[in-house]
Protein backbone atom coordinates (compact mmCIF):
# COMPACT_ATOMS: atom_id res chain seq x y z
CA UNK A 1 0.00 0.00 0.00
CA UNK A 2 3.06 2.40 0.67
CA UNK A 3 4.28 2.15 -2.43
CA UNK A 4 0.98 2.89 -3.96
CA UNK A 5 0.18 5.69 -1.96
CA UNK A 6 3.79 7.14 -2.97
CA UNK A 7 3.03 6.50 -6.95
CA UNK A 8 -0.34 8.11 -6.31
CA UNK A 9 1.73 11.21 -4.86
CA UNK A 10 4.17 11.38 -7.23
CA UNK A 11 1.59 11.00 -10.09
CA UNK A 12 -0.93 13.90 -8.76
CA UNK A 13 2.16 16.14 -7.79
CA UNK A 14 3.30 16.35 -11.53
CA UNK A 15 -0.48 16.63 -13.02
CA UNK A 16 -0.99 20.01 -10.85
CA UNK A 17 2.08 20.92 -10.70
CA UNK A 18 2.50 20.70 -14.92
CA UNK A 19 -1.33 22.07 -14.74
CA UNK A 20 -0.51 25.10 -12.44
CA UNK A 21 2.69 26.23 -14.57
CA UNK A 22 0.33 26.71 -17.66
CA UNK A 23 -2.20 28.30 -15.89
CA UNK A 24 0.16 30.47 -14.81
CA UNK A 25 -1.38 30.16 -11.27
CA UNK A 26 -3.91 27.94 -9.93
CA UNK A 27 -5.09 25.34 -11.66
CA UNK A 28 -8.61 24.86 -10.03
CA UNK A 29 -11.10 27.42 -8.21
CA UNK A 30 -8.78 30.21 -9.99
CA UNK A 31 -11.05 33.22 -9.44
CA UNK A 32 -13.03 33.81 -6.17
CA UNK A 33 -14.11 36.08 -3.78
CA UNK A 34 -12.93 36.51 0.08
CA UNK A 35 -15.52 37.82 2.81
CA UNK A 36 -15.02 38.24 6.76
CA UNK A 37 -16.42 35.00 8.44
CA UNK A 38 -17.93 34.71 12.09
CA UNK A 39 -18.21 31.41 13.25
CA UNK A 40 -19.98 31.17 16.66
CA UNK A 41 -20.05 27.31 17.80
CA UNK A 42 -21.66 25.49 20.11
CA UNK A 43 -20.94 21.99 20.12
CA UNK A 44 -22.23 18.64 19.22
CA UNK A 45 -24.72 16.91 21.66
CA UNK A 46 -22.51 14.09 21.22
CA UNK A 47 -18.72 15.26 22.26
CA UNK A 48 -15.77 13.66 19.89
CA UNK A 49 -13.21 14.96 21.96
CA UNK A 50 -11.64 17.92 19.95
CA UNK A 51 -12.22 21.75 21.28
CA UNK A 52 -13.88 22.99 17.84
CA UNK A 53 -16.74 20.82 17.74
CA UNK A 54 -17.46 20.18 21.33
CA UNK A 55 -17.17 23.36 23.41
CA UNK A 56 -19.02 27.19 22.27
CA UNK A 57 -16.34 29.20 20.43
CA UNK A 58 -16.93 32.41 18.78
CA UNK A 59 -13.92 32.94 15.52
CA UNK A 60 -13.20 35.26 13.44
CA UNK A 61 -11.47 35.01 9.83
CA UNK A 62 -12.07 34.63 6.35
CA UNK A 63 -13.40 32.58 3.94
CA UNK A 64 -13.82 32.11 0.23
CA UNK A 65 -16.00 31.24 -2.45
CA UNK A 66 -15.16 29.96 -5.64
CA UNK A 67 -15.84 28.29 -8.87
CA UNK A 68 -13.63 25.26 -9.49
CA UNK A 69 -13.15 24.12 -13.04
CA UNK A 70 -13.52 27.56 -14.39
CA UNK A 71 -16.54 26.99 -16.87
CA UNK A 72 -18.54 29.72 -18.11
CA UNK A 73 -21.73 30.35 -16.04
CA UNK A 74 -25.03 29.78 -16.10
CA UNK A 75 -22.92 25.88 -16.54
CA UNK A 76 -22.71 24.25 -13.12
CA UNK A 77 -19.26 24.05 -12.37
CA UNK A 78 -17.99 22.71 -8.31
CA UNK A 79 -18.16 25.46 -5.59
CA UNK A 80 -15.66 25.61 -3.20
CA UNK A 81 -16.58 27.25 0.38
CA UNK A 82 -12.88 28.25 2.30
CA UNK A 83 -12.82 29.41 5.51
CA UNK A 84 -9.27 30.42 7.41
CA UNK A 85 -8.96 31.38 11.17
CA UNK A 86 -7.12 32.02 14.37
CA UNK A 87 -7.17 29.21 17.07
CA UNK A 88 -5.37 28.18 20.05
CA UNK A 89 -2.59 30.41 18.91
CA UNK A 90 -2.43 28.62 15.63
CA UNK A 91 -4.23 29.22 12.05
CA UNK A 92 -6.79 27.04 10.81
CA UNK A 93 -7.95 26.11 7.30
CA UNK A 94 -11.14 24.33 6.21
CA UNK A 95 -11.80 23.32 2.41
CA UNK A 96 -15.36 22.33 1.20
CA UNK A 97 -17.05 21.63 -2.14
CA UNK A 98 -20.38 21.36 -3.48
CA UNK A 99 -21.37 17.66 -2.29
CA UNK A 100 -24.24 15.32 -2.35
CA UNK A 101 -26.35 15.44 1.80
CA UNK A 102 -26.69 11.89 2.40
CA UNK A 103 -24.20 9.02 3.61
CA UNK A 104 -22.97 8.48 -0.02
CA UNK A 105 -23.60 11.66 -1.86
CA UNK A 106 -21.05 13.52 0.72
CA UNK A 107 -18.18 11.42 -0.82
CA UNK A 108 -18.70 12.63 -3.61
CA UNK A 109 -18.95 16.24 -5.70
CA UNK A 110 -21.56 17.70 -6.99
CA UNK A 111 -21.61 20.49 -9.80
CA UNK A 112 -23.79 23.30 -9.09
CA UNK A 113 -25.54 25.97 -10.37
CA UNK A 114 -26.09 28.06 -7.39
CA UNK A 115 -24.06 28.65 -4.27
CA UNK A 116 -26.92 27.21 -2.20
CA UNK A 117 -26.38 24.18 -0.61
CA UNK A 118 -24.48 21.86 0.75
CA UNK A 119 -20.57 21.66 0.86
CA UNK A 120 -18.54 18.76 2.51
CA UNK A 121 -14.91 18.04 3.07
CA UNK A 122 -15.07 15.01 1.34
CA UNK A 123 -12.12 13.73 2.69
CA UNK A 124 -12.51 12.26 6.15
CA UNK A 125 -10.94 13.74 9.37
CA UNK A 126 -9.38 11.73 12.83
CA UNK A 127 -10.65 12.44 16.44
CA UNK A 128 -9.17 10.01 18.93
CA UNK A 129 -10.53 6.67 17.21
CA UNK A 130 -13.02 8.18 15.27
CA UNK A 131 -13.37 9.48 12.23
CA UNK A 132 -15.68 12.35 10.79
CA UNK A 133 -16.53 14.75 7.97
CA UNK A 134 -17.29 18.04 8.32
CA UNK A 135 -19.75 20.16 6.39
CA UNK A 136 -21.92 23.37 6.08
CA UNK A 137 -25.49 24.09 4.50
CA UNK A 138 -24.79 27.55 3.11
CA UNK A 139 -28.04 29.83 2.92
CA UNK A 140 -28.17 32.96 -0.11
CA UNK A 141 -30.83 34.72 -1.27
CA UNK A 142 -33.41 32.75 -3.44
CA UNK A 143 -32.07 31.77 -7.00
CA UNK A 144 -28.78 33.43 -6.51
CA UNK A 145 -26.66 32.15 -9.33
CA UNK A 146 -22.99 30.79 -8.49
CA UNK A 147 -21.49 34.11 -10.05
CA UNK A 148 -18.91 36.06 -8.50
CA UNK A 149 -20.72 39.22 -9.43
CA UNK A 150 -24.06 37.98 -8.35
CA UNK A 151 -22.44 36.95 -4.83
CA UNK A 152 -20.36 40.42 -4.62
CA UNK A 153 -23.76 42.18 -5.41
CA UNK A 154 -25.88 39.65 -2.36
CA UNK A 155 -23.52 40.62 0.15
CA UNK A 156 -23.73 44.61 0.23
CA UNK A 157 -27.25 43.63 1.02
CA UNK A 158 -26.49 41.93 4.40
CA UNK A 159 -24.72 39.14 6.03
CA UNK A 160 -24.99 35.48 4.53
CA UNK A 161 -25.29 32.46 6.42
CA UNK A 162 -24.56 28.88 6.80
CA UNK A 163 -24.97 25.79 9.29
CA UNK A 164 -21.88 23.87 10.13
CA UNK A 165 -22.20 20.39 10.55
CA UNK A 166 -20.28 17.33 11.30
CA UNK A 167 -21.03 12.77 11.02
CA UNK A 168 -19.61 10.05 11.38
CA UNK A 169 -18.59 8.65 7.90
CA UNK A 170 -21.82 6.96 7.65
CA UNK A 171 -23.91 8.46 10.39
CA UNK A 172 -26.30 11.79 9.99
CA UNK A 173 -25.65 15.42 9.99
CA UNK A 174 -25.50 17.32 13.22
CA UNK A 175 -25.05 20.60 13.91
CA UNK A 176 -22.33 22.54 15.68
CA UNK A 177 -22.41 26.28 14.78
CA UNK A 178 -23.11 29.03 12.50
CA UNK A 179 -21.10 31.15 10.25
CA UNK A 180 -21.67 34.54 9.11
CA UNK A 181 -20.34 35.42 6.00
CA UNK A 182 -19.54 39.96 5.26
CA UNK A 183 -18.34 42.26 3.38
CA UNK A 184 -16.64 44.07 1.75
CA UNK A 185 -16.21 41.78 -0.42
CA UNK A 186 -12.32 41.14 -1.74
CA UNK A 187 -11.54 40.25 -4.94
CA UNK A 188 -8.19 37.61 -5.59
CA UNK A 189 -6.34 40.50 -7.50
CA UNK A 190 -6.33 42.50 -3.82
CA UNK A 191 -6.22 39.68 -1.55
CA UNK A 192 -4.40 36.39 -2.64
CA UNK A 193 -4.91 33.44 -0.22
CA UNK A 194 -4.09 29.84 -0.57
CA UNK A 195 -5.76 27.48 1.83
CA UNK A 196 -3.99 24.38 2.82
CA UNK A 197 -5.71 22.19 5.33
CA UNK A 198 -2.92 19.33 5.70
CA UNK A 199 -0.26 22.41 6.50
CA UNK A 200 -2.92 24.27 8.77
CA UNK A 201 -5.04 21.87 10.44
CA UNK A 202 -7.59 22.62 12.72
CA UNK A 203 -6.40 21.89 16.29
CA UNK A 204 -7.27 18.46 17.44
CA UNK A 205 -9.12 17.07 14.12
CA UNK A 206 -6.49 15.46 11.85
CA UNK A 207 -6.81 14.74 7.88
CA UNK A 208 -7.19 10.93 8.12
CA UNK A 209 -6.21 8.02 5.28
CA UNK A 210 -4.49 7.90 2.18
CA UNK A 211 -6.29 9.82 0.11
CA UNK A 212 -5.79 13.18 2.16
CA UNK A 213 -2.18 12.07 2.45
CA UNK A 214 -1.63 12.22 -1.69
CA UNK A 215 -3.49 15.51 -2.03
CA UNK A 216 -1.09 17.53 0.17
CA UNK A 217 1.57 16.40 -2.53
CA UNK A 218 -0.92 17.98 -5.18
CA UNK A 219 -1.25 21.26 -3.20
CA UNK A 220 2.40 22.03 -2.45
CA UNK A 221 3.12 21.67 -5.73
CA UNK A 222 0.36 23.71 -7.28
CA UNK A 223 1.32 26.44 -4.92
CA UNK A 224 4.73 26.79 -6.12
CA UNK A 225 3.64 28.31 -9.05
CA UNK A 226 2.10 31.74 -8.06
CA UNK A 227 -0.96 33.74 -8.90
CA UNK A 228 -0.13 36.84 -11.59
CA UNK A 229 -1.73 39.06 -8.15
CA UNK A 230 0.90 37.09 -5.92
CA UNK A 231 3.65 37.85 -8.18
CA UNK A 232 2.30 41.56 -8.86
CA UNK A 233 2.10 42.09 -4.81
CA UNK A 234 6.18 41.16 -4.38
CA UNK A 235 6.84 43.22 -6.90
CA UNK A 236 5.66 45.94 -5.15
CA UNK A 237 7.09 45.08 -2.04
Amino acid sequence: MEWCTSFVRSGLAATFGTAARLRRGRPLHRCGLILEARLRLHGTPRPWGARFLDQPLDLRGIARLSRSTGVPPPLPDILGLAFRWQQDDATADLLLATTGHTALGRRALRPATRWTGMYGSLFPYQVGERRLLLGALFHTPARLPATIDALEQAVEYGPLRAELLAAAPRGPWTLFGQVELSGPAIGDADMPTRFNPLRRPIPGLRPAGWLNEVRDAAYVAAQQTPDPADKALTRAV
